[in-house]
């Protein structure tokens, strides 16, 4: 009986692990594609109400107002980005500059996949507003304009705001590709980082590639639906969807 003891429990501390981060990246991939719909859906009826995208009057990222210190930056763009996109969502708090952004969930230090810290998102000067969900998570915004930011064929020829949704809040890791994902709004779609005709980022080096930023795994998370990204680097768009 002990020896049948010892088995069961060896047995089970090797796959408890496996079971459990299973667990966790399907939540997470349900996570996501559910957040997904929401920002597609909030950008359909906010076409209604403000038109698309490009009639908002985005002006750029830098358009905004610093404040006496030095230190903290209003983004006029990013706020009117947030607050016209997510008009019809349920949000539980509003965070006008990056200084109070971990106040809406968003932590001090974004990381890449490779572990270097994403500057912008993380400086408390950056150009972004956020928005506190009643889930825990968070979404954040930084503007841009149709003109300079062209990332790629079709929709992608005019973004106009960058998306950042935090599945977890301040929780870690913050990390690209694992709790955090990273979003276009385009002039008639909400489009996630990282499809084949995508020419800023690629799949094969900005999800896959060891040293890679992990933007781009957002889109194959919503499209393929799994975080197998993580545990192998054959993937393909046209071949390989899952690891062996």
């Amino acid at each position: 009986m002990l020896i049948t003891l010892a088995v069961i429990g060896v047995v089970a501390a090797m796959t408890i692990p496996t079971l459990l981060q299973s667990y966790e990246e399907k939540a997470t991939v349900t996570k996501v594609k559910k957040m997904y719909n929401t920002l597609f859906n909030a950008y359909r009826l906010a076409i209604l109400d403000y038109g698309t995208a490009g009639e908002w009057g985005i002006t750029g990222r830098d358009a905004g107002s610093q404040d006496e210190d030095g230190e903290t930056y209003n983004a006029t763009n990013a706020i009117l980005v947030r607050d016209k996109l997510l008009k019809n969502a349920k949000t539980v708090k509003l965070c006008d500059n990056a200084k109070d952004q971990k106040a809406c969930g968003i932590a001090d230090k974004i990381y890449f996949a490779n572990g270097s810290i994403d500057s912008e998102a993380s400086d408390s000067t950056s150009k972004t507003a956020s928005a506190l969900l009643a889930d825990g998570s968070s979404i954040m915004t930084i503007a841009n304009k149709s003109v300079w930011f062209n990332r790629g064929s079709g929709e992608l020829s005019s973004t106009y705001a960058n998306i950042y949704y935090d599945i977890n809040g301040t929780k870690p890791p913050n990390v690209y590709g694992k709790d955090i994902f990273f979003f276009y709004l385009t002039e008639n779609s909400i489009i996630p980082c990282g499809t084949t005709n995508e020419t800023m980022y690629s799949f094969a080096k900005d999800c896959l590639d060891s040293n890679s930023t992990g933007l781009a795994c957002s889109a194959w998370l919503v499209y393929i639906g799994n975080m197998d990204y993580l545990h192998c680097d054959d993937l393909s768009w046209n071949g390989k969807h899952k690891c062996d």
